[in-house]
This record gives structure tokens, C-alpha cells and sequence, in this order.
């Protein structure tokens, strides 16, 4: 006398599959969410670094005189002020040019360029990849020109073809034509 149904093993070992699958399932999940929120994290501070090189260009366009070469280690920080004005902060405080939530602090650094009236500017964005605190950095540089100089081939910002060195673009230079 056969009886029909399941032993005690048979049950075991399909529990045990059924629930190593859940498992696999389960961590698969959340280590897609994980990169998604590591991949947000730094898509949200290289837009603070692009803002950044932003605020140095549109300071250099009001006075490229305030492009002064980075005394501290740390770096600058930047400012927007209630005028619609960005300036540079020297020698920041630990919140200075920071946003939480996730935690990103930007500094930047500026010091001579590879030609006369030029700067190297690099903006760096230290931000948190995941909720337990763990931190990357993004970094962007760009060379600016004072445009307001006469530029050494002898031709100016107010001419109709005149060149300026940017780091991110291919070549050493690129031209612009107003």
C-alpha cells in the first residue's frame, strides 16, 4: 500500500530551492537600486562640477582679476549671492558651498594656465554614493583665457574668430566664431 503525497525530504529540498531563488532574487534587486543610486549620486555632482566651471567662467567674464591662484590645500569655495552674483570663497568652513541629502561638498582650485592671462581652473565635487556614508569624487578642468586681453596670435575677444583652450574637447584648442 502505496500512499500518494510528498515525503519530508522532498519538501525540505523544495523549500530550500524555492527559497535560495528568493534569496537571488531579492539581492539582484537590491544591488540594481544600489548602482542606480550610485549612478543618480554622480550624475547630481558632475551637474555641481559643470555649475561650478560656470560660476568661474562668469566670474572671469566680470573680472578676471578675482581669478586668483588657490592658496589653500583645501581649495575655494564658490558663493551665489542675492545680487545673481557668484564670487569665490577663500579659505572655506566645512559647509561652505555644501548641499546634503545626499552629502556633496564642491572646491575648487585655480592656478596659472599653460599660457600668459590664462587659468587652470579645476572643480572638485566629493559626494556620498550611498546611504552608509561612503564617498566618491568627481573632477572637472578647464583652462580660461582672459578674453578682455589681447590674446597672443593678436587677435581679441571682440573680433569675430578668436580661440580659447578647453581642457575637455579634444584638441589643445578650439574655435569659436561669434
Amino acid at each position: 500500500m502505496y500512499r500518494k503525497g510528498y515525503s519530508v525530504i522532498e519538501v525540505l529540498l523544495s523549500g530550500s530551492i524555492l527559497a535560495l531563488a528568493i534569496t537571488g532574487i531579492v539581492s539582484a534587486i537590491l544591488i540594481a537600486q544600489r548602482n542606480s543610486q550610485a549612478s543618480i549620486a554622480q550624475s547630481q555632482a558632475l551637474e555641481m562640477a559643470k555649475e561650478g566651471i560656470d560660476a568661474l567662467r562668469s566670474i572671469r567674464d566680470r573680472d578676471y582679476s578675482l581669478l586668483n591662484d588657490t592658496t589653500t590645500l583645501s581649495g575655494d569655495a564658490l558663493s551665489f549671492s542675492e545680487d545673481g552674483q557668484w564670487s569665490i570663497i577663500t579659505s572655506p568652513t566645512v559647509d561652505t558651498d555644501r548641499l546634503s541629502n545626499p552629502t556633496r561638498i564642491r572646491r575648487i582650485k585655480i592656478e596659472n594656465g599653460p599660457v600668459s592671462n590664462s587659468k587652470k581652473v579645476t572643480v572638485t565635487v566629493e559626494y556620498q554614493v550611498n546611504p552608509e556614508g561612503d564617498l566618491s569624487k568627481v573632477e572637472l578642468t578647464e583652462t580660461l583665457i582672459n578674453i578682455s586681453k589681447k590674446i597672443p596670435s593678436g587677435v581679441t575677444a571682440e573680433s569675430s574668430n578668436y580661440r580659447l583652450i578647453d581642457d575637455n574637447f579634444g584638441g589643445p584648442y578650439n574655435s569659436f566664431t561669434e
